[in-house]
């Protein structure tokens, strides 16, 4: 876990999009965001960032979603870490299961995990970094069981960062036990939380609502939002 030469050290990104969308009413990984399928837009935000690699989990329509992520060529010049997809066969189980499914597929010499789902697209590679970068900062004793949330304005968001200390337990996740548990069996009350500048480490998308709202409120976030036709009076 050291820092030898000042190295940026070895994190991998897993973005969370196996689930069904319930709420939303429709495969919320697909809508667009600034003229891309939203798990799109997150995963090249992953990987214009100082991390290794982003995995992308997938379980529920899991070839469109797929097709979604990998499809195309646009945009991958811009690209510093590999995009690749990790297929979690018990998404039904939850997101434990697919917590545990992008862990298990990150490489093996990986010194933290960035864990994010598919409907934070206002999270910028700002945070990450910021992120990354004060993981890197921290002694290897620090590191050794490491979480790091970011904090805008005293309110907690997303993504979550933890150390590969933690690796055998969030693989080990399941119905007994949530990513939740492990942070805050782990996560200490000033040292885990880093302040950002961004407030989009609270936008979360779960309804037609939320989206509607996401597109007229917070346009800065990406630099060109599509909003798809009949949006706003569309609740399916």
């Amino acid at each position: 876990m050291s820092d030898p030469g000042g190295r940026s050290p070895v994190v991998s990104a897993v973005v969370l999009a196996a689930g069904a969308s319930t709420r939303m009413g429709r495969p919320k990984q697909l809508l667009p965001w600034g003229g891309v399928p939203m798990v799109r837009h997150v995963a090249e935000t992953l990987a214009g960032s100082t991390a290794s690699e982003v995995i992308v989990v997938v379980g529920c329509r899991a070839d469109e979603v797929t097709l979604a992520v990998l499809g195309g060529s646009e945009g991958d010049s811009g690209r510093k870490a590999p995009i690749r997809v990790a297929v979690n066969s018990a998404w039904e189980d939850g997101m434990a299961a697919s917590v545990a499914c992008g862990v298990g597929a990150a490489r093996a010499d990986a010194e933290a995990f960035l864990i994010t789902l598919s409907d934070h697209p206002a999270v910028g590679v700002d945070v990450i970094d910021v992120l990354i970068a004060e993981f890197a900062q921290r002694s290897p004793a620090e590191r050794a069981r490491a979480v790091l949330v970011p904090v805008h304005e005293g309110r907690r968001g997303h993504p979550t960062l933890l150390s590969a200390g933690l690796r055998a337990e969030l693989e080990a996740l399941g119905a007994a036990r949530t990513l939740r548990d492990i942070v805050n069996a782990n996560a200490d009350p000033i040292r885990s939380l880093v302040e950002v500048s961004s407030e989009g480490i609270r936008m979360d998308l779960d309804t037609p609502s939320d989206y509607v709202e996401a597109l007229l409120q917070m346009p800065r976030f990406a630099s060109c939002i599509e909003e798809p036709e009949g949006s706003a009076t569309d609740g399916n």
